[in-house]
């Protein structure tokens, strides 16, 4: 696995500018739509079927066998997905929710970035199960799995623990198993959310018993930024 470049930058010049992504930090976090932190996961275990009661996590994982039959045999029998198909965005209200932060923080009383990684993945696979969708089918026959994490870039040393965060995302990149994600993190200053972090991701496609690779959708750009997007995606792929 590529070991990710963790790197820092200047605030503003360059890293969230138009076109870079679908969102920009300053939109309403209050809107319709947006995910709560404790969402992602619970919608993760709704679409692989999983539990967190163990007799009903057996029974989930010897139903996803049956999933076969849903997967495509070519990537030409599933219905080609734009950016906007995939995009979520998630509310971290640490500081709002002095319960949920408490779990964020360290001894020294800064933001746990481990945990923020984790909520990074955790969204990036929920980001390409929503460009996987199958509608006739109540869960997902695949299994999505974090390749690697190509890049990070921080546009600040450290998080505040006591203002709201903010995460958006959504897929980039289409090979015929594997997508690149790109992900926006945003923390609330005053009443407007400002870039922190942007991630990218690359995740791959298997079947619903993780043996074997499984054909995805493939992705439509609908602008030049998109189209952009989707060169770099690419230009990405083939230097690894």
């Amino acid at each position: 696995m590529r070991r990710a470049a963790l790197r820092l930058c200047a605030l503003g010049k360059g890293l969230f500018t138009p076109g870079r992504g679908l969102t920009q930090g300053s939109q309403d976090s209050r809107k319709q739509g947006i995910f709560h932190i404790h969402e992602i996961r619970d919608k993760l275990r709704e679409i692989v079927g999983a539990s967190t009661n163990w007799r009903d996590h057996v029974k989930a994982m010897e139903e996803r066998k049956l999933l076969h039959s849903f997967l495509a045999t070519s990537q030409k029998g599933l219905p080609p997905r734009r950016m906007k198909d995939s995009y979520v965005e998630v509310l971290l209200p640490l500081g709002s929710e002095p319960e949920l932060r408490e779990k964020y923080l360290t001894v020294q009383n800064t933001v746990r970035f481990g945990r923020i990684l984790e909520d990074l993945d955790s969204l990036g696979v929920l980001i390409c199960y929503m460009h996987t969708k199958i509608h006739s089918a109540k869960m997902s026959p695949l299994s999505i799995v974090t390749a690697l994490v190509d890049k990070i870039d921080m546009c600040k040393k450290s998080l505040s623990p006591e203002q709201d965060i903010k995460f958006s995302g959504h897929v980039s990149w289409v090979g015929k198993t594997s997508m690149e994600v790109k992900m926006q993190m945003f923390q609330l200053h005053g009443d407007e959310f400002c870039p922190v972090l942007e991630a990218t991701f690359v995740m791959v496609a298997r079947d619903a018993e993780n043996k074997g690779p499984a054909f995805i959708n493939l992705l439509i750009p609908e602008s030049p930024e998109e189209e952009e997007l989707f060169r770099q995606g690419e230009c990405m792929l083939i230097c690894l």
